[in-house]
């Protein structure tokens, strides 16, 4: 007996991001000409299942656009940054240049309020919450999603989340780094502020950058939509009827080694797409009698078929005693309630 997954995509969240890039050279570019958004199409929104909430207690939503998030981006600029961990972020000074000073890095901190100026900084920072309805939903990011342009490689995109208390980063890039012979690590994020030699910095003031890419958490369908859902490519699971909060960042990554000059005047567009599957129930514990050729605890609270992908039609078990065909292969799992209960994973019976 084996047990096979049948599941149905929802998509769930897209955000869209145009930047114009102006920037000048090496990693950490040297001068002040910073990139600045071009266009300011950044939306997010929601299908069948998920709705999303700028507030915990907020009205429902079905779209939002991050000016409705954080207000008028039309001066704001996109400067170089670094952080290793989402949470503590470092920008560059060099003084009155690198002829007279050695630059030196320092630390973003908040106002005398207590709140970061994300436009002063330079890098996107904001939250909003997924809520889930009827059904538990698995949440990954959809195979539509992409970085394009010459900057691809230096923007980084942070997904922050908890999951039963503990909080989980994922940071985004167009290329995989964790240190493995095949994905070694190439950014050199910053870790300490303090002034440091141009072009020879110090190991006390970097460390290593986890990266993935979208590819890494797509949910196993990257090339198609109706695919099986694969668990280890998740980024989470929502129960039924729960909210959870998302915090995204989006950067310009000044300690990768493709943050240079070749980007200058170029146009990066993002698009961040999360689709979710539903989490379906197990499979029914079924069996072949091979003497009556009839299925063992088989109910009229199943359905079944003779073979199992997307173009399968399902039929409901109305005899629970019915018999089939020796030699044949049958498919069984519980019948899905149009809007109460999600189907389920599928059970293999094979009759001799």
């Amino acid at each position: 007996m084996k047990k096979f997954k049948l599941s149905k995509i929802k998509l769930v969240t897209i955000l869209e991001i145009s930047v114009l890039v102006i920037i000048s050279s090496y990693a950490w570019f040297s001068n002040k000409s910073n990139p600045s958004i071009s266009q300011n199409d950044i939306k997010v929104t929601s299908a069948e299942g998920l709705i999303i909430r700028i507030t915990p207690d907020s009205d429902a939503r079905t779209e939002v656009d991050l000016n409705q998030i954080l207000g008028d981006l039309s001066n704001f600029e996109l400067k170089q940054v670094s952080s290793m961990d989402t949470k503590n972020f470092y920008t560059i000074d060099f003084g009155e240049g690198l002829s007279k000073t050695d630059p030196q890095f320092i630390k973003v901190r908040p106002d005398g309020d207590g709140y970061i100026d994300f436009k002063k900084w330079g890098y996107f920072d904001f939250d909003f919450y997924l809520q889930t309805e009827d059904f538990a939903k698995h949440i990954y990011i959809n195979k539509d999603s992409f970085v394009s342009g010459l900057a691809e490689k230096a923007i980084r995109i942070a997904l922050t989340y908890q999951i039963d208390g503990e909080e989980e980063v994922v940071i985004f890039g167009e290329t995989k780094e964790d240190g493995t012979t095949t994905f070694p690590y190439t950014t050199k994020a910053v870790i300490k502020e303090g002034f440091f030699e141009y072009n020879n910095i110090a190991s006390e003031f970097i460390s290593n950058q986890n990266v993935y890419t979208f590819s890494d958490y797509n949910g196993g369908r990257g090339e198609d939509d109706s695919k099986e859902i694969d668990l280890s490519k998740i980024l989470l699971t929502i129960p039924a009827g729960n909210s959870l909060k998302i915090n995204m960042k989006v950067w310009l990554e000044g300690g990768d080694v493709e943050c240079t000059n070749v980007l200058s005047s170029t146009i990066s567009n993002m698009l961040v797409k999360f689709g979710s599957a539903n989490v379906l129930l197990d499979a029914p514990n079924v069996t072949p009698n091979n003497t009556t050729v009839t299925i063992n605890n088989l109910t009229t609270a199943m359905e079944y078929a003779y073979s199992n992908d997307q173009s399968t039609i399902w039929t409901k078990v109305t005899n629970a005693n019915m018999t089939f065909a020796r030699g044949t292969t049958v498919y069984v799992r519980i019948a899905e309630v149009t809007g109460v209960t999600p189907a389920s994973y599928v059970t293999k019976v094979v009759f001799n």
